[in-house]
């Protein structure tokens, strides 16, 4: 559709003010300044005698005078304004669009570093853990004296040692991999199927229990009735309640408590709870806990081993789910740790009580 020739006019008034202040030098646009005006006065005291004319009043001089002065005075400024707007304009333009292409040439470097860091993971988790596998496999035959007795008792510990050692070694490479499989793209929870979350939840919290007992740290748990069934890959829906949990415990002094609970949410969806009566974290430490193999220093990080991965290893399972983690801790009063289920994956939750 033609543009109309009066809104034309602004238009190429302003690609002309555009061309002119590229390329002309500073006395340069103050002359064109003023043919802009006087253009403008012209336009409007032709105008103004136009119609003067069409209605047969007589035409005074000094009157024109007078409005030409008057256009001139107020249309100068404007003009002088509008350069000034127009070059801010212009500097502001260039400047984003620097700064949009270093933050895309940036966001890139990152994208492709994060890619090259998540490959270089799972490479390596996957070089590593067939050796692994071998040095538990012939520890544990040691270990247990399959092949005839070890006539020296120190050689049964270390077997013993190599074992665990290689046991704790393998879980943390099982971590490092699920986590960079996430990262990239590559875990998925189309294998998904309905099961029982009590019996997950007993299966979970039955490996705990000796690291409970060790430390000295009560578990307490009302867990959902059998009725409630979750959809989802039941090994991750494990692996994130004792990353939680052993958490809990490993930041709980001795004579504390571990609570597990379960209850429905609005809309059918299901909420499990792991709460601690330990050490507790600030909202810094929330954030760096989060990130990957972010450690909170304190005073319990001296007798417990970690890499860092728990926490962040349990969010993103569950964010494969659907689901949401939410994260609320006072320093020295404990941490309340919910777990969020969509409703579509819960059913059975009519009869949701806790048990």
């Amino acid at each position: 559709m033609a543009r109309p020739f009066a809104a034309t006019v602004p238009v190429l008034l302003r690609d002309l003010l555009d061309a002119l202040d590229g390329r002309l030098t500073p006395l340069g646009r103050f002359g064109s300044t003023a043919v802009i005006t006087a253009m403008t006065v012209t336009a409007v005291v032709s105008l103004h005698f136009l119609v003067r004319v069409l209605e047969g009043l007589p035409i005074q001089p000094i009157a024109i005078v007078n409005l030409s002065v008057e256009i001139a005075i107020v249309t100068a400024p404007i003009i002088f304004y509008a350069r000034d707007v127009i070059e801010k304009l212009r500097t502001s333009r260039t400047n984003l669009d620097e700064m949009s292409r270093r933050l895309t040439i940036t966001v890139e470097q990152a994208q492709a570093a994060n890619r090259a860091k998540s490959a270089f993971l799972a490479n390596m988790s996957h070089e590593l853990r067939t050796p692994l596998n071998a040095i538990m496999g012939f520890s544990e035959v040691m270990k247990e004296q399959h092949l005839g007795p070890l006539d020296n008792a120190r050689y049964l510990g270390y077997a013993g040692d190599i074992h665990a050692s290689g046991k704790y070694l393998l879980g943390i490479i099982n971590d490092i991999l699920d986590l960079s499989k996430i990262e990239a793209g590559k875990m998925s929870v189309e294998n998904a199927e309905e099961f029982p979350l009590r019996q997950a939840l007993e299966g979970s919290l039955a490996i705990c229990s000796p690291l409970a007992e060790k430390f000295g740290v009560q578990i307490e748990s009302r867990l959902p009735p059998e009725t409630l069934r979750l959809t989802a890959v039941e090994r991750m829906i494990r692996q994130i309640m004792i990353n939680l949990v052993g958490n809990a415990i490993k930041f709980t002094p001795a004579g504390g408590t571990v609570q597990i609970s379960g209850c429905a949410t609005a809309f059918g969806g299901y909420a499990l709870t792991v709460q601690d009566s330990g050490i507790g974290m600030s909202e810094q430490e929330i954030v760096k806990a989060l990130t990957p193999f972010g450690q909170v220093e304190n005073k319990m990080t001296a007798t417990h081993t970690g890499t860092g991965l728990g926490l962040p290893l349990a969010k993103a399972m569950l964010e494969l789910h659907e689901g949401r983690m939410e994260i609320s801790s006072i320093p020295g009063s404990g941490t309340r740790i919910v777990l969020h289920f969509p409703a579509d994956r819960v059913s059975g939750g009519q009869q949701v009580a806790a048990a």
